[in-house]
């Protein structure tokens, strides 16, 4: 028996390696938690998602701002809209430009028609965020590494 997703699926940046693994025609939708223009996205992603059932998956990824995540994906604002297939991206959308724009986009991710106009939409200004190492820095060089100047630590 084989499950009907006709909801968005919320994952984290790790799941989000093993979705995008399987190939499948995907909207992965990058977001923060406190973004007004991600939260007016949510219901339209919603009705998309039992439109497109069997056809798209549609993901939610909520720690866009983790800054590695920002930078692999070359994010620099939420919500980001990106379609993809077969491994690859094939569109990207800034903003939320509204259910019609969204819906011409998944209809050319799944026909492979001709791409349709660029559209953006409201959005907000994404700051990522680096996480500080979990040990601290040792101060000054490591042994064995010869400075110039220095005389190398016993």
């Amino acid at each position: 028996m084989q499950a009907t997703l006709d909801a968005p699926v919320r994952t984290s940046a790790t799941g989000l390696d093993r979705i995008l693994a399987t190939g499948h025609p995907a909207l992965i939708v990058f977001e923060t938690p406190d973004c007004g223009p991600c939260d007016s996205l949510r219901p339209i992603l919603d009705d998309l998602a039992r439109e497109f059932t069997d056809r798209v998956l549609i993901v939610c990824v909520t720690d866009a701002s983790e800054g590695w995540l920002a930078a692999r994906y070359h994010l620099s604002f939420v919500p980001t809209l990106l379609f993809w297939r077969d491994g690859k991206e094939h569109a990207r959308i800034k903003g939320n430009p509204g259910p019609a724009a969204i819906r011409d986009y998944l209809e050319f991710l799944t026909t492979g028609g001709h791409r349709p106009k660029p559209v953006e939409g409201p959005r907000h200004t994404l700051e990522a965020r680096y996480r500080t190492p979990a040990r601290p820095v040792p101060d000054g060089p490591p042994r064995g590494l010869l400075v110039p100047g220095r005389r190398p630590r016993a």
